[in-house]
């Protein structure tokens, strides 16, 4: 063999041996024991609760297999839940707050201050302003920022939960303890949420949700944002459109002219200022109905025909199953309804039932 070749031969095998080890140190990062501290459960979980409400600021990414269909009524949830979600979020508190929503044409924009809520669209050269306390609104990306999917979760998981610890993992480079919390009430969907946190803040650092939808920072701090990062602030040549809480109730409340019962399906409804829109039950197996008025009902009812939706017994409606949100439209007269939350599908075709 000349000795070219077998310098040839030389150099590609340094090459093959540099590859084999680039390609093994994922995996040897992902697979290698994560060494953290040892919190107790219950600890853990008050920890987490009191650091989602203090300062943050990092770069996150969620995943979601919840696959549902795309009604007007649920907002963007339908491509949040059931994709991939790029987020970038500075939080201060929980009155001084920014979540971005990135993606490769341009980005969305939810604030948050003392007074009033906007969001930026990028996309329609958009400013939206909304002052007051939101009634009900529809879930959107700032909810999928680990820390604020924790606390919510957390908190409706209840007092009555049973806790464990989970195998610690490393994220956005901390090596995190993790917490199991399984809901004590048997009718909600969701068996099992697994929270992750920075063992010296608290801080959440990633949700699993059954399985079926994560969200986990990838980069993070807890320092403080900087204040002018938190202001909103509309440039003279872009769109600007204002409201209050007040006005968006009595329109919806005009425009649906529905008024829901106080029980269904043995859930007791719980107070609110909408008279076609009510959440019945607590917790985690809370679950929502909207009256929905005229040919939007009708839409509504035909989008979840079109998805492969299950017709009713009764033959009014229809059921979409996912993994752990469950939604029932149902036709009655004149009135749709659309029934939704993560409780057991025999619960929402009840209380459908009796809407009927």
């Amino acid at each position: 063999m000349s000795v070219v070749r077998r310098e040839a031969r030389r150099r590609w095998a340094v090459v093959a041996a540099m590859l084999g080890a680039l390609v093994a140190i994922p995996l040897v990062v992902a697979f290698a024991p994560v060494d953290a501290p040892r919190i107790a459960p219950g600890e853990l979980r008050e920890r987490m609760l009191a650091a989602a409400e203090g300062p943050y600021q990092g770069y996150a990414e969620s995943r979601g297999s919840v696959v549902l269909p795309d009604l007007p009524q649920l907002g963007d949830a339908a491509a949040l839940f059931g994709g991939t979600t790029s987020l970038r979020a500075w939080h201060a508190g929980p009155d001084a707050w920014r979540v971005a929503v990135l993606d490769p044409v341009g980005e969305k924009d939810y604030f948050r201050t003392a007074s009033a809520a906007f969001t930026w669209d990028y996309g329609r050269n958009l400013w939206t302003e909304t002052a007051g306390e939101p009634a009900v609104r529809p879930p959107q990306a700032s909810d999928l920022v680990p820390p604020e999917l924790a606390r919510r979760l957390l908190r409706d998981a209840g007092a009555g939960a049973a806790l464990s610890a989970r195998p610690a993992r490393r994220v956005a480079g901390i090596a995190a303890p993790g917490l199991r919390v399984v809901p004590a009430d048997p009718e909600t969907t969701i068996g099992a949420i697994d929270v992750w946190a920075d063992p010296r803040s608290g801080l959440p650092l990633e949700v699993d949700v059954g399985g079926a939808f994560t969200t986990r920072f990838l980069e993070v701090s807890t320092d403080p944002p900087a204040a002018d990062v938190l202001q909103p602030r509309a440039a003279g040549s872009s769109g600007f459109a204002s409201s209050t809480q007040s006005e968006i109730t009595s329109s919806l409340n005009s425009v649906a002219r529905a008024n829901l019962p106080a029980t269904l399906a043995g859930r007791n409804r719980v107070p609110g200022p909408l008279s076609a829109l009510g959440a019945y039950g607590a917790g985690l197996s809370r679950f929502f109905v909207v009256a929905v008025p005229g040919r939007l009902g009708e839409r509504t009812l035909a989008a979840l025909r079109d998805a492969g939706g299950e017709p009713l017994a009764s033959g009014t409606g229809y059921l979409v199953r996912s993994a752990v949100l469950n939604i029932v439209v149902t036709r009655s007269g004149r009135r749709t309804y659309l029934v939704a939350g993560f409780v057991a599908a025999d619960r929402l075709t009840a209380a459908a039932g009796e809407l009927r």
